[in-house]
């Protein structure tokens, strides 16, 4: 197996993210790990192994994920049940499977910090859109429902973070502490850049990059959550040691995770399920292995702009050599 520290030091140098963190894992030990690069191009900052990361969309499986899984939901439960505010809408018909599956009919994403509403906004540098977590919760909620298909949309989770809310009575932010130390917020320490955000006018350091995110006040189920490469990599651990997700023969997704090998995430050599943050991020577990995978990039700094394929090619590397 390539996890030794040569052959971490030499992909990981490699990459074409400006920082970028590797830890290869069992359940019970790290194997290996690398950090690597600029933390931030405008000051030239090296990137540091207590640096926290944007999780991006880790945060539904490291987060979200885990405390629904906790509350020990029938899956097969509507939505309007647990969640009083989406009774009268479609999507609160849609059962918590579906929402972990990604086939309650929902679209991918939608730029609610772009939809102008009549109200006053939250204060953000060029912000004319939805603010506030009660006016992206309702117009999320109202949104259409196409017919049942397997489409990985953001806002499943964001419902679903809502629902762990209401039914605990604590926050997503103090629930991550509490399990797993990652943090929604300012970090309590320095963190890696990720994108120059032409909606708020600034690189963004130390705040999410997800703009729905942003627009709720940095808590949200489906992006939010901040972490260190060994948090992160504790928190992981945690979950390799969880039974594996089960699946329905050729879907992509299990109850929260992605499970078919994909470019750059995954590797058919390496039976298991993970999942992908668009800042850089991936997750990959492999119980029948006893190894664990945790990339943790900014490969939209400054610009996200023709980083995707490059980068994922560079995952694919990585994972090929663990296979």
């Amino acid at each position: 197996m390539g996890s030794d520290a040569h052959f971490l030091r030499t992909v990981v140098s490699s990459s074409p993210a400006p920082a970028t963190a590797v830890a290869i894992f069992s359940a019970d030990a790290v194997l290996g790990q690398v950090v690597h690069g600029v933390a931030d191009l405008s000051t030239g900052r090296p990137v540091a192994p207590d640096d926290w990361w944007d999780l991006a969309s880790l945060t539904k499986v490291l987060v979200t994920l885990p405390e629904v899984r906790a509350l020990g939901l029938p899956l097969d439960t509507r939505l309007e049940e647990l969640f009083p505010p989406a009774r009268g809408y479609a999507v609160g018909r849609a059962t918590i499977r579906s929402l972990l599956t990604h086939t309650a009919g929902l679209p991918a994403s939608v730029p609610f910090f772009r939809i102008v509403s009549g109200r006053s906004g939250s204060g953000l540098s060029g912000s004319s859109g939805l603010s506030g977590r009660e006016a992206v919760v309702r117009a999320a909620l109202s949104v259409p429902l196409g017919p049942p298909a397997e489409v990985y949309s953001d806002l499943g989770f964001l419902l679903l973070g809502c629902v762990v809310e209401s039914l605990t009575g604590r926050s997503l932010s103090s629930l991550a502490r509490t399990r797993s130390g990652l943090r929604f917020g300012a970090p309590p320490l320095s963190s890696v850049a990720t994108e120059f955000c032409p909606w708020r006018g600034r690189m963004i350091v130390g705040e999410v990059h997800d703009e729905n995110a942003a627009a709720m006040g940095g808590v949200a189920g489906q992006a939010g959550a901040f972490g260190t490469l060994a948090l992160v990599t504790a928190a992981a651990q945690a979950l390799l040691r969880s039974p594996a997700p089960v699946a329905a023969p050729g879907a992509g997704f299990a109850l929260g995770w992605m499970v078919t090998p994909r470019p750059g995430l995954g590797s058919p050599q390496l039976p298991g399920f993970g999942h992908t943050g668009f800042v850089g991020n991936r997750l990959w577990l492999s119980p029948a292995r006893d190894l664990g995978v945790v990339i943790l990039g900014n490969r939209v700094h400054p610009h996200r702009e023709g980083t995707a394929e490059p980068y994922a090619r560079w995952c694919a590397s990585l994972f090929e050599g663990l296979a």
